[in-house]
């Protein structure tokens, strides 16, 4: 387990140093991690979310009880970081939102499906609860926006108007378009070609390189102050309080067995780096959240064998195959 752990976290770690590298040879321009996030943010990212919703009979994602209580976790996470970043850290409304995206966003995409397999053999079980757990986060941007879009609207309008105008917010951000158009897709049962689902997933992919490359560049081109409460709290959210509260909600609806297993390891994974991205694009906290997605992830891996530790003494082994 360690070996696959490593292979997996190991070209994510030389990803950032490729691109730290980059920037302190100025090998590519200044804005680079700009262009690169910016290109993640509208482009890339947006296909693999339509690829993959729109490639997974709707049956399938249709898993009530294991969506109920993944949901509800990852919504409870999501306030709970609002809420620890307001009262302890005295945030901003924009630095609590960027905080909470850390501490509630796994990164299921990269990790989660190369260590679901291993752990679980390979089980068509452990592919569909990867695949929902690629999915469902999209919640959390569904929440930055419509949150934003509430902030900043004019509290004179009627109530109506504010709410369409929310609706439009998020129908206009790319993620989450994307997300409801292949949702829909899944829906109505249409077949996807297989050239261009694997054209859509291939190029949805790039997202983690680009991704991962725009880190390395933040880490280099900033003097980064390690504020190692701010970074702490997250990361202590993250990998501790997420998981733990995932367990809670997904017993509450039902789930039981492997896949109760598979939604506490899949909740207990490091930040993800489309927090990066979206701290980017929103202007908020770039070098904190860059820190602490590189420390989540060198933390995930004594964190991984306690959570399994941990579930093995509740009566929860893993059970490969």
């Amino acid at each position: 387990m360690l070996i696959i752990a490593l292979s997996a976290l190991t070209p994510l770690l030389l990803m950032i140093l490729a691109g730290y590298y980059s920037h302190r040879r100025n090998i590519l321009p200044e804005n680079s991690a700009t262009v690169l996030n910016d290109f993640v943010y509208y482009f890339t990212l947006p296909a693999l979310l339509f690829s993959a919703l729109a490639t997974t009979p709707f049956e399938e994602i249709a898993q009530v009880r294991f969506i109920g209580g993944y949901l509800v976790a990852l919504v409870g996470i999501y306030f709970l970081s609002f809420l620890a970043s307001k009262l302890m850290l005295n945030g901003s409304f924009t630095e609590n939102s960027m905080r909470a995206c850390s501490g509630s966003f796994p990164n299921s995409g990269y990790l989660g499906l190369p260590i679901m397999m291993y752990l679980f053999d390979g089980s068509r079980q452990s592919l569909l609860a990867s695949t929902l757990g690629i999915i469902l986060p999209i919640v959390i941007v569904v929440l930055i926006v419509s949150s934003f879009a509430l902030h900043h609207a004019d509290k004179s309008q009627s109530s109506v108007r504010v709410v369409l105008q929310i609706i439009a917010s998020m129908i206009k951000t790319p993620l989450v378009g994307a997300s409801f158009i292949g949702a829909a897709y899944s829906f109505m049962h249409f077949q996807l070609p297989e050239f261009l689902a694997t054209g859509l997933h291939n190029f949805g992919m790039s997202s983690v390189p680009c991704a991962l490359f725009a880190v390395g560049i933040l880490l280099a081109g900033n003097k980064m102050e390690m504020k190692m409460l701010n970074i702490g709290l997250v990361n202590l959210l993250k990998l501790i309080v997420h998981p733990l509260l995932a367990a809670v909600c997904l017993i509450a609806f039902g789930v039981k067995g492997q896949i109760l297993l598979m939604g506490i390891l899949l909740s207990g994974m490091p930040v993800a780096a489309i927090s990066c991205v979206l701290a980017e694009s929103n202007e908020a906290l770039e070098e904190e959240t860059s820190a602490t997605f590189l420390v989540s992830m060198i933390r995930y891996i004594p964190m991984l064998y306690l959570t399994l530790l941990v579930t093995d003494l509740f009566g929860l082994p893993l059970i490969s195959g």
